[in-house]
């Protein structure tokens, strides 16, 4: 199985951007909400389809946040909320233990590209992605979660999964391959 390369987002956090972050969480004005979804939107283009917690995260870290609050998340979901309302971005639910993860994705795009892993960590593959590559992959592999998943592990150029895939691969599992 042949993957597309990754893309990744590249935001450098400046004294200008440390700034405007703390400004865009606590100002609720629509023309900051506006900054807000420009913001997102350009990581959405760049990673798409991309998980919501990925994006809220690469947002943050180029506004220089060390962390991200659970203040910043509300005012990012709000941002995204008015995007997809506005025919701006596309989303949905990413199966995941929580349900807390949206899928997100420009209307111009596909909703499942099966790319690489590039600089992402295992847990910002979306699940539909690795449900592609599940689903691919069973057809070579009889019904033998273990191979599956470590096969799916080399796809990916890991050498095995990390701490805890297994559960959010069983997930993964039960949504596309049941």
């Amino acid at each position: 199985m042949e993957l597309a390369p990754f893309t990744p987002y590249m935001g450098k956090p400046t004294p200008e951007s440390r700034k405007a972050i703390a400004r865009q969480v606590m100002d609720p004005s629509d023309a900051v909400t506006d900054q807000i979804i420009e913001g997102l939107l350009q990581i959405v283009a760049m990673e798409g389809p991309v998980l919501s917690s990925r994006a809220f995260n690469l947002y943050s870290k180029k506004g220089g946040m060390a962390k991200l609050s659970n203040l910043a998340k509300l005012r990012f979901s709000k941002a995204l909320m008015k995007a997809r309302a506005d025919g701006k971005v596309e989303m949905e639910r990413d199966p995941d233990a929580e349900g807390k993860v949206a899928l997100l994705w420009l209307p111009t795009m596909q909703r499942v590209v099966v790319r690489e892993l590039g600089n992402r960590g295992f847990d910002d593959i979306p699940a539909s992605e690795l449900g592609e590559v599940m689903f691919e992959l069973a057809a070579e592999i009889e019904d033998d979660k273990p191979i599956l998943y470590q096969k799916l592990a080399e796809i990916y150029g890991l050498s095995q999964l990390p701490k805890n895939a297994s559960a959010r691969l069983d997930i993964v599992y039960r949504e596309y391959l049941t």
